[in-house]
């Protein structure tokens, strides 16, 4: 079981009943796991939960599972779904028929879950219904009543009133998943209404019923006329009522009596003007079977597709496996339990043109309707397509998917949102002869409402789709900010298109260290607020600094900032950019006040030049990270330094100092696990000012660090640093 309940069964107890108690509740049973809600976990701990909670908090298992399903119904709305739970259906009754077909939407994320399936009688009406619940994993009934009833309650203004009419075990498949528990609820539903002071009674039942609707007198009328019309037409024996002799099949008959009188009578055509020819053309991918499983009739497209399926002999089991729903045979009786889900089928490889051999297998997925008159099941489906991938892999066009299938649309708002974000598609082949330019696509868009003549609509859709396209634009570039914080420049390209560079070698690369001086008494001595102010300041500067030459910070923990330059692309002035990061550092740092002592903040950096391993990590946050012997020289220039002192190696030495950087020699040092070495200060750049090192303009503003000492009017711990970047000059290099 994935850990989604696990996840609600814990957030309730500590929602409801507190902090405390949870963890009462997971020592008694051992549960040490934070649960993640995409995660698999064994269905033995959810049990553990539910025994534990009903024996601490001293409650019966029924009523505990029936308030956990009503929290699950807030949870879900509080987390994400709230839309969908809105605007899902008009009643309860649409609400629990729909239910399958959210949930097929789910199993992208839960891969091997077998979902439970919900399905109401046909004869139901929206306030008496007959629900079928069949679930792989038995025993949680009383959560689905929880949940509807909390739905029915918040979306619908109306109390259910539940029975549990019979509950069994089916199979449905030789599947190890193939057991269902099957558990059929009687629902009454009744309007929840305020008080209301009666008006004189006008009802054939003269009493006062405020939780049910009366029944008007010329609604018993309009019922009398049209069971006459009926009996006439039909015979007696076509009337509801003869039909049934048990007292729950009774109320089934009133209730589609009643049902009569509510302002809707549909007009049912005599003949249908289609003839069979045109009808397997606008529904190219719809299969007719009978109860025997056997294939009635087809589509045009599945006839193309598979041209032995004219057969008349033809069976279902042979030319389709059934993907969803899932660890189910593809069976009449199987079809009737979960009719009201989504069917996804796979066409048989072997059963298709020889032509297909080699491509992925085609889905089609649609919905089952039974035809009463003769018992056959009615499959309209389309193919199954996702993305334009899933078309250029079966070589398939957009032209192969009929007119009317909304796929179309979503695979044109796909383009049109991967063009908005800078994603380019380039073109795809709808058929022969037409291309779409996904440049053009959105021109295209809003011109529809042009072509309908509404000028206010035409209007309309062009300014949601100014709008749509800024709001495409901020986040694109928000996106690219973010990208660019944790990965140089050349990989954030590559990645945002798609692409994962493997990691390389780099043969020049320099490197450098810095970390604050006295950083641990700093800590010890000052007040968080203060402290955070501080590596704010130095960090928004020292990332500005990274802007100005062109360097990039590979990582920051506490008080220790990496940066490089040569890498992933080689730079022959790699040394002098981070040379001038140092400088530049010490400059900021000279501008930021200690809280602590009211002067200035000590720096110590350290230099080395060298070769470099490289690469990005491919995580949920992709991140550059670099190893070798270089980074750990540097590391030790660090530590092996000075406060307020550029230290630095004999190689980067080398690379800097015929280029107008004033360098003065330390003498030979030693460091643990490396030769002795004759090492550098490096003490400024005398071909450049301070402003020009910083990027600031001549005379510019000067970094500090506001606090409460200084009696400026600002929050506690605020810091006050020019991040403006339209003021950043990059230093030029030649």
């Amino acid at each position: 079981m994935y850990g989604q309940l696990n996840e609600i069964l814990k957030k309730f107890i500590i929602e409801r009943f507190g902090e405390n108690r949870w963890e009462t509740i997971a020592k008694l049973k051992d549960i040490k796991e934070t649960f993640i809600a995409e995660d698999k976990y064994d269905d033995t701990i959810s049990k553990n939960i539910i025994e534990a909670a009903t024996k601490e908090l001293d409650l019966q298992r029924d009523p505990f599972l029936e308030m956990c399903g009503a929290f699950m119904f807030q949870y879900l709305r509080r987390y994400g779904y709230e839309e969908l739970i809105r605007n899902l259906a008009n009643n309860v009754l649409e609400f629990l028929q729909n239910l399958d077909f959210v949930q097929s939407y789910l199993k992208e994320d839960y891969q091997d879950f077998v979902m439970p399936h919900f399905r109401c009688d046909d004869d139901s009406v929206s306030d008496r219904m007959i629900l079928h619940y069949f679930s792989y994993r038995p025993g949680y009934q009383r959560i689905v009543m929880g949940f509807i009833r909390e739905a029915s309650k918040s979306l619908y203004k109306m109390e259910l009133y539940i029975d549990i009419i019979s509950n069994t075990e089916e199979s449905v498949s030789t599947n190890k998943h193939g057991v269902r528990e099957h558990v059929t609820f009687n629902i009454i539903a009744k309007q929840i209404l305020d008080k209301i002071n009666d008006p004189p009674p006008t009802f054939i039942a003269q009493t006062k019923k405020h939780g049910e609707e009366q029944i008007l007198k010329e609604d018993v009328e309009a019922v009398k006329k049209k069971l006459e019309e009926i009996k006439e037409e039909f015979g007696e024996e076509a009337l509801p009522v003869a039909k049934y002799k048990s007292s729950r099949a009774k109320w089934r008959a009133i209730a589609k009596i009643s049902l009569l009188s509510r302002g809707f009578v549909p007009n049912y055509p005599n003949e249908i003007p289609i003839n069979p020819r045109m009808f397997i053309e606008v529904f190219p991918y719809h299969v007719i079977f009978d109860p025997s499983m056997k294939v009635h009739q087809s589509g045009i497209s599945i006839q193309q597709l598979m041209p032995s399926i004219r057969n008349r002999s033809s069976e279902m089991k042979d030319y389709f496996t059934l993907l969803y729903p899932r660890c189910a045979d593809l069976t009449y009786l199987n079809v009737q339990r979960f009719i009201r889900s989504p069917f996804i089928l796979e066409m048989r490889r072997e059963k298709m043109q020889k032509t297909w051999t080699k491509r992925p297998p085609l889905l089609i997925k649609g919905q089952m309707f039974h035809l009463k008159d003769n018992g056959s099941v009615f499959f309209m489906a389309s193919p199954y397509i996702r993305a334009w991938e899933d078309l250029e892999k079966r070589t398939m066009r957009l032209a192969d998917l009929p007119m009317w299938d909304a796929t179309r649309d979503f695979l044109l708002s796909d383009m049109a949102y991967r063009v908005g974000s800078g994603q380019y598609y380039g073109h795809f082949f709808l058929d022969n002869n037409l291309v779409v330019n996904a440049g053009d696509m959105m021109n295209k868009m809003g011109d529809d409402a042009k072509d309908s003549g509404n000028e206010k609509e035409d209007v309309s859709v062009r300014g949601k789709w100014i709008r749509v396209q800024r709001d495409l634009d901020n986040e694109r570039r928000r996106n690219e900010r973010l990208y660019h914080a944790f990965l140089p420049r050349p990989l954030a390209m590559a990645i945002q298109k798609g692409e994962y560079p493997d990691a390389d070698f780099y043969p020049e690369v320099t490197a450098l260290f810095c970390d604050i001086v006295g950083f641990v008494q700093f800590v010890a001595n000052c007040k968080p607020s203060d402290v955070l102010a501080v590596l704010h300041t130095l960090y928004t500067e020292f990332d500005r600094l990274t802007r100005v030459h062109d360097t990039f910070r590979v990582e920051s923990i506490g008080d220790a900032y990496f940066v490089v330059s040569g890498t992933p692309e080689s730079d022959s002035h790699h040394a002098e950019r981070v040379a001038n990061t140092a400088l530049g550092m010490m400059l900021v740092g000279s501008e930021v006040e200690s809280p602590l002592t009211g002067e200035s903040i000590q720096l110590r950096i350290g230099l080395h030049t060298g070769s470099l391993v490289g690469g990005v990590v491919h995580s949920r946050l992709p991140r550059f990270l670099v190893m070798g012997e270089t980074a750990v020289v540097a590391s030790k220039m660090e530590s092996h330094g000075e406060p307020q002192r550029i230290h630095v190696s004999p190689t980067t030495y080398n690379a800097i100092c015929e280029k107008g950087f004033k360098l003065e020699p330390r003498g030979k040092i030693d460091m643990r696990g490396i030769a002795p070495m004759e090492t550098y200060f490096l003490v400024k750049n005398e071909r450049a000012t301070d402003d020009a090192i910083i990027g600031r303009p001549s005379g510019g503003q000067k970094v500090t660090h506001v606090n409460e000492k200084n009696g400026t009017d600002v929050k506690e711990g605020m810091v006050g640093p020019n991040t403006d970047n339209s003021d950043v000059i990059p230093f030029l290099y030649q």
